[in-house]
């Protein structure tokens, strides 16, 4: 059996891939924000989970300040 170059570059193997149309999705990232208007549970959660959160990294910002700050004076003192 004798195999020709030319019939294996047209196997489906070897075939470049035709190029696929990707639908491009709109995804609405506000779409869940949170109206201050309207009061309900959920939106006073998601309030309630920013604040606590931001407090949470200012806590965190100072604490490292602080180490920093303990790091350096020990440093300079040894």
């Amino acid at each position: 059996m004798k195999v020709n170059i030319k019939d294996l570059m047209f196997t489906k193997f070897w075939k470049k891939p035709e190029p696929v149309k990707q639908e491009t999705v709109v995804i609405d990232m506000m779409k869940d924000d949170v109206d201050p208007d309207e009061l309900t549970i959920e939106n006073a959660y998601k309030t309630r989970w920013i604040w606590y959160h931001t407090i949470l990294a200012i806590g965190i910002f100072f604490t490292n300040v602080l180490l920093i700050a303990i790091l350096l004076l020990l440093a300079i003192k040894l």
